[in-house]
This record gives C-alpha cells, sequence and structure tokens, in this order.
C-alpha cells in the first residue's frame, strides 16, 4: 500500500510541478472554477464509493463476506482516495489565495496551479474509470477464490493448517451458494479448487497417518457441497465432486495408505446415504458403485499388506451392501439396480482380480468372507426381486466361468458361489431363482463332490446365511439337483424334442379347488 500512496503524492507533485499556465480567465472565473473542481470531484468521489459499496454488501450477501477483507486491503483504495482528497484539497487552498489583480486578472503562479487542478480533474476522471474496473474484477467470483487461494497456500506454507482448512471452508461456502444460485461454472471452479489443495497436499502414507485427520476434513468440505449439488441436481457439479473425489482415492492406494482411502469409500457411502437414496438419481448412485470398486480393485493389484487388502475390499463391499440394501427399499426397480450393477459384472472384476493376483487358491480367507457378504445381498433379490434379477447375476458367473471351463482350479470359487447362492434360494422356498441358478451354471459344469465338502466344513461360518439353521439339507438338495440336471443335460443337450404334453386347463392338485365348487369334488369338473 506504501508503493500506491507514494505513488499519487508524485503524481500530483510532478503535475503541480510540470503542468504550464493554460487557464485564461479572470478572478471570477477562476473562482467559479476551482469551487466547481472541488464541488465535482467531491459528488463523484463520494457517488462512485457508495455505490462500490452496495456492490460489495451484494457480492459478500451472495458468496463470501471475505470479500469486505479483500476490499479493505484492496490496494488501490489509498492511492485513489489520497489522490482525490489531495486534490480537493488543493482545489480550497487555492480557492482561499486567491487574490484579484488590478486589471480583474490573477497571478501567473495562480494561473498555473489552476491548470494542475484541470489536469489532476481529468487524471482523477480515467483514473476512476480504472479503479472501478478493478473493483468489478475484485468482485468477481473466480478473483475472490483465487485470492483465497493464495491465502490458503500461504498459511500452509507456514504451517497454520487449522487456518489452511479455514481457507477450505470458506471455498466451499462459496460453493454451497453458487450451487444454490443455480451458477454451475463458479460451483465446478470451487469443486477443482479444493481438488488441488487436496492434491497438492501432502500425503498420507502406510507408515505415516499423522496427517489423514487434514485429508479427512478437506474431504468432509467436499461432501458438504455435494449434498447441497445433489439436491439442487446440478449434475455437472455433483460429477466433478465424485471424479474428484476417486482420483483422490487412487493417488491414496497408490501412495500406500488405506486408510485414506477408506475415507473416500467412506464418503461415498455417506453421499448416497444422506443425499441421493431416494432421489430416483440412480445414475449418481451408480457411478459411486463404480468407483468404489474400481478403488477396490486398484487395492487389490496394488497392496502388498495382505491383511489390509482383506479389510479394505471387505469394508468397501459392505458400503455396497448398505447402499443395496437402501436401494432396494427406496426406489423404485431399486432391486433391478442391485442386480445389475452391485451383484453382477462389476463384482465379477472384483473377484477375478482377487483369483489374478493371488492365484486360484481355495479356500481364500478373502473370498470366504466376500462371499458371505455377497449372498447376504443376494437374499434381498430373492425376496424381493424378480426372476430376471437372478438371471443377471447368473449371467456374469457364467461368462467369468466358461472361459476356464477346462481349468478346474480356477473355477472353484466360483462353483463355491453358485452352491451358496442355489441352497440359500431353496432354503428361502423361492424355486424359480433356483431353477434358473442351476440352469445357469449346471448345463455347463459338472457336479464337483470337492465343492460340497469345502461347503460342508465351512457350514459353521455359512449357517447364518440359512438364520443359523443347519445348511447340510438345503446343499445336500442342490448337489442332488445340480447332478440330475447336468445328467439331463448330457441326455439332452438341445433339450428335449417333444412337445410339452400339458393342457390348459392342467392342474398340479385339483382337490384344493373344492371350495370354488361348493364342496363338490373338483374332479368332476377340472382335469386332474
Amino acid at each position: 500500500m506504501g508503493i500506491h500512496l507514494m505513488f499519487s503524492w508524485v503524481l500530483i507533485g510532478l503535475v503541480l510541478v510540470f503542468t504550464p499556465p493554460i487557464f485564461d480567465g479572470d478572478a471570477e472565473t477562476a473562482r467559479n472554477y476551482l469551487n466547481t473542481i472541488a464541488q465535482i470531484l467531491a459528488t463523484i468521489f463520494t457517488l462512485s464509493i457508495s455505490i462500490v459499496m452496495v456492490a460489495i454488501q451484494m457480492t459478500a450477501s451472495k458468496y463470501s463476506h471475505r470479500i469486505l477483507d479483500f476490499y479493505v486491503r484492496f490496494p488501490y483504495n489509498v492511492s485513489l482516495f489520497s489522490f482525490y482528497l489531495l486534490t480537493i484539497f488543493h482545489s480550497i487552498y487555492m480557492l482561499s489565495k486567491m487574490r484579484e489583480l488590478e486589471n480583474g486578472l490573477v497571478s501567473k503562479e495562480m494561473d498555473k496551479w489552476i491548470s494542475s487542478d484541470l489536469v489532476l480533474l481529468i487524471i482523477g476522471f480515467l483514473w476512476l474509470l480504472i479503479y472501478m474496473y478493478a473493483v468489478m474484477k475484485l468482485m468477481k467470483p473466480e478473483t475472490i477464490i483465487s485470492t483465497i487461494e493464495k491465502e490458503y497456500v500461504a498459511a500452509y506454507n507456514r504451517g497454520d493448517y487449522r487456518d489452511a482448512l479455514d481457507k477450505i471452508e470458506q471455498i466451499a461456502d462459496i460453493g454451497k451458494r453458487s450451487v444454490n444460485d443455480m451458477d454451475t461454472m463458479t460451483a465446478i471452479r470451487c469443486v477443482r479448487n479444493i481438488a488441488d489443495m487436496l492434491h497438492n497436499t501432502r500425503l498420507p502414507t502406510h507408515e505415516q497417518d499423522k496427517v489423514l485427520w487434514y485429508h479427512e476434513r478437506i474431504v468432509r468440505q467436499l461432501r458438504g457441497l455435494a449434498s447441497i449439488s445433489f439436491k439442487q441436481r446440478e449434475t455437472a457439479v455433483s460429477s466433478a465432486i465424485l471424479q474428484e473425489m476417486f482420483e483422490m482415492g487412487l493417488k491414496y492406494v497408490d501412495s500406500g495408505s488405506l486408510k485414506a482411502a477408506g475415507v473416500i469409500i467412506e464418503g461415498y457411502s455417506l453421499i448416497v446415504m444422506n443425499s441421493l437414496i431416494g432421489q430416483q438419481q440412480l445414475n449418481m448412485i451408480e457411478k459411486v458403485v463404480d468407483h468404489i470398486y474400481d478403488i477396490s480393485i486398484r487395492v487389490v493389484r496394488k497392496s502388498a499388506d495382505k491383511e489390509a487388502v482383506h479389510e479394505f475390499v471387505i469394508t468397501a463391499f459392505q458400503h455396497l451392501k448398505h447402499i443395496g440394501r437402501h436401494v432396494i427399499k427406496s426406489e423404485m426397480y431399486g432391486h433391478t439396480f442391485v442386480a445389475q450393477q452391485i451383484v453382477s459384472s462389476a463384482f465379477g472384476r472384483l473377484l477375478s482380480t482377487i483369483i489374478e493376483i493371488d492365484g486360484p487358491i481355495f479356500p481364500h480367507p478373502l473370498i470366504y468372507a466376500l462371499f458371505d457378504e455377497y449372498v447376504q445381498l443376494i437374499k434381498l433379490l430373492v425376496l424381493h426381486g424378480d426372476i430376471k434379477d437372478m438371471i443377471a447375476v447368473t449371467t456374469w458367473m457364467r461368462e467369468e466361468m466358461l472361459p476356464h471351463r477346462e481349468e478346474t482350479e480356477q473355477i472353484r470359487p466360483y462353483l463355491y458361489l453358485f452352491m451358496l447362492l442355489a441352497s440359500t434360494a431353496l432354503y428361502l422356498q423361492n424355486k424359480p431363482a433356483v431353477t434358473v441358478i442351476i440352469r445357469a451354471i449346471g448345463k455347463y459344469f459338472e457336479p464337483n463332490r470337492e465343492i460340497l465338502n469345502a461347503l460342508l466344513e465351512n457350514r459353521l461360518e455359512i449357517r447364518p446365511l440359512y438364520e443359523y439353521l443347519e445348511p447340510e439339507r438345503y446343499l445336500f438338495e442342490i448337489f442332488a439337483l445340480w447332478q440330475g440336471y447336468s445328467m439331463y443335460a448330457r441326455q439332452y443337450p438341445d433339450g428335449p424334442q417333444q412337445a410339452y404334453q400339458g393342457h390348459p386347463t392342467f392342474l398340479h392338485n385339483a382337490d384344493e379347488w373344492t371350495d370354488l365348487f361348493d364342496g363338490i369334488p373338483p374332479g368332476e369338473f377340472l382335469e386332474s
């Protein structure tokens, strides 16, 4: 500010010293002239500042109260204010020193000062135009955001992390207000700035998670901004937030901090639960599901700590299961969404990645635990979904297994899952689902007694899937159905050639309809 103040003083001094005497009027004209200059400058200066203050106040209410701080610290204020005040004071001072000569004119020296005031008046007008443009630029949202970002960088570099987080919160508040005002571009800019701050912050690693709290606070700001954007259905802003969180999640995985990546997964889950469930925004939930699966797959590929991978993948799928349950409960055709987006090909990609990285070893602790969570979600589809949902589930399994049809070890986990699905569907007394599952797999793969034995050995762990009933009878019955259908498929690979020998009036048990005929045996009227 000192430079600006010095500039205005030097400029006034140069004008006073080097302006030639161009005024050519009498003393009365000089008095009116100086009086007019002082009044014009004072009026314009007052009106301009009043207009600027109104504009500043409106901008503060729309975006951020910080604009008031920025305006107070605006360096052009000092130079412009001092220039106008000194020019007005000089005009008044010259007016008090006015002396009329005998010929009615003023002295040559007074001519010079009056001429200087004319030049200062012209400069003042031009300077005011430049000042107004600078103030309007200061009030632009991108300028406000950039200024706060510079303050953030300064606070972060000096180690004042609390103050740095305050700056992030201010940008998030601007984003929220922009979303409410349908200012999409400003809101997206806020998202980008917060994401840049997150990307440029020191990353937590597997060994150093002490900076994790800082990242959690930033992700929380993104989450809060997401809740507003989803509520206002600002798709562009919402997509930008989800994408930035996804890229940061991958970066956390690459840095080795699965705890930080877990913060992203938890953030996704909270966004869905608090802002998306029941809002008919399944397209956004689909993005969240894909991102959670992609981050989990990156964890499986990148991390060498098997225990940490196990914990992360199971936790991530538990969040997916939680999302799936609420989608089924709250969304129209939610069961179809879960069947197609959560428990089908995306799950298949995760499972195949685990098998690819660890090799075809079975039993596998992670796969066992993952199947347990998976079947719990499938049970909801068996109870509340359509048969086409089970077709979607069995289709991905068959497509994953067929390329490895001759590789027994490779397909063992899938056959294990097949038996679990079919037996739980049988337990839930959904025979159409059992039929679909057995037909999808039993036609292409021979019954494997080792799979049945593995399930029986693991019966205590899988018993909760059957509400703590003993699963043996369901497993044996499914295995028998598998054997039977496998024999049928070998005998009739293209299906039986004869037509179905049924009749439109065929009833499986005609006696059940006795009441319909007032107690008369239905066999007299219906074919049995």
